[in-house]
This record gives structure tokens, sequence and C-alpha cells, in this order.
């Protein structure tokens, strides 16, 4: 693996698993690398809950997550 493809795998594996509350399997799986990214991007920001809430609400509320279930 390329090294700075590796530190971002980390940094996003480390925004995954400082989750202030637990998400489910399902939402986490669902989530783009964009999406990965945005709350590390935002962890030093105010914006930061706004930017979880926001991804965990649009893939629970997509028909695809909701035919998952």
């Amino acid at each position: 693996m390329i090294p700075d493809r590796m530190l971002l795998v980390e940094a996003r594996v480390a925004a995954m698993r400082d989750l202030p509350w637990p998400i489910p399997a399902l939402v986490v799986i669902e989530m783009s690398d964009e999406d990965l990214d945005r709350p590390e991007a935002a962890a030093d920001d105010n914006n930061y809950w706004r930017t979880l809430n926001e991804i965990v609400r649009r893939i629970t509320e997509s028909e695809a997550w909701k035919g998952e279930r």
C-alpha cells in the first residue's frame, strides 16, 4: 500500500473508532470515502456534530439503506 494511502486509511479508522456515540455498522459500511473524511476534517471545528449528524441522517434516510434493514 502507498504510504500516503496508509495514512489516509489510518485516519479514517481512527475517526470511526473515536465516534462520540454508537453508529450502526450498516451506516458505517454505507459511508463513502468523503463521508469517512468529513468527521475528521471537522473534528476541531464547531461543525463536527452537525457534519456527523448530516452523514448519518442522509444514509439512514436513503431508500437503499431502508431496504437493507
